[in-house]
């Protein structure tokens, strides 16, 4: 028997190292929004909640916003403030999103980077209120891989699932959450109307990187044991080199409301 029971998913701390390689989120939808909310502040300080290794929060900085990344889990804080020193507008706290430890008022766009379904909603949708300044910006984004229409990928997921037969993926539930976020955004006191976009988009990678990308998982090292997640890691590698795929589909999503 292969699969540990092991039911419970989150623990990122054996995966922060890889998470850091994973691809950049869309540059295309990034732009857009920056220039969206320097339309309400120029000089716009952001707050990245559930920064992960600051994927999002040094993105923003190398386009020229200064802000705070905030992360629950301490490894990931470890291995991202590794990249502080070239990005010093970027300030680490190791926080949940629900107390942030940051001031009323204080940041003017507020942004969950694949990290809202973490948190317990309204707990983390009221600390966005209270640190956001008059009129500031609340953006929800996720980049997934794109299931719907990237045969590549499409097809890993069919060979996990060949290895591991009962094995449960976080995504399903991802998923679900993430189509209740424009009615719990749209209906939220203090917040305006919700700004809904998605796009996909192709990223061509190297073998070494998809297999990194795969490392980061935090859900199926956590269920199966070290020989069945060298094997998939193993198959998955290998597949890439049968098919050798120029560039794989990635789906971006985000969800935009101004305080009031």
């Amino acid at each position: 028997m292969s699969l540990q029971k092991k039911p419970s998913f989150g623990d990122f701390s054996h995966v922060a190292s890889t998470y850091a390689k994973r691809p950049p989120y869309s540059k295309m939808m990034l732009q857009w929004l920056v220039r969206y909310v320097r339309q309400s502040f120029p000089r716009a300080r952001f707050a990245d909640i559930g920064a992960g290794t600051g994927a999002i929060a040094y993105a923003l900085a190398d386009i020229g916003l200064s802000g705070y990344a905030i992360e629950p889990n301490a490894e990931m804080v470890r291995v991202g403030r590794r990249s502080n020193s070239s990005r010093p507008s970027v300030t680490w706290i190791n926080a949940p999103g629900e107390n942030t430890s940051l001031g009323n008022e204080t940041v003017d766009w507020v942004c969950y980077s694949s990290s809202f379904h973490w948190t317990e909603a309204r707990g983390a949708l009221e600390e966005a209120i209270r640190i956001l300044t008059p009129g500031g910006h609340l953006t929800i984004i996720y980049q997934l891989m794109d299931l719907s229409t990237d045969p590549f990928h499409i097809e890993v997921e069919s060979g996990i699932r060949e290895l591991a037969p009962a094995l449960k993926r976080a995504r399903a539930p991802i998923i679900a959450q993430m189509e209740t976020y424009e009615q719990l955004l749209g209906q939220y006191p203090g917040f305006g109307d919700c700004l809904y976009m998605g796009m996909s988009e192709s990223i061509a990678m190297s073998k070494d990187e998809y297999v990194n990308y795969w490392a980061g998982s935090h859900d199926i090292p956590s269920q199966v044991d070290q020989w069945l997640w060298h094997e998939i890691l193993k198959m998955i590698g290998e597949r890439f080199s049968q098919r050798s795929p120029k560039a794989l589909k990635f789906r971006s999503t985000a969800w935009h409301v101004q305080r009031s």
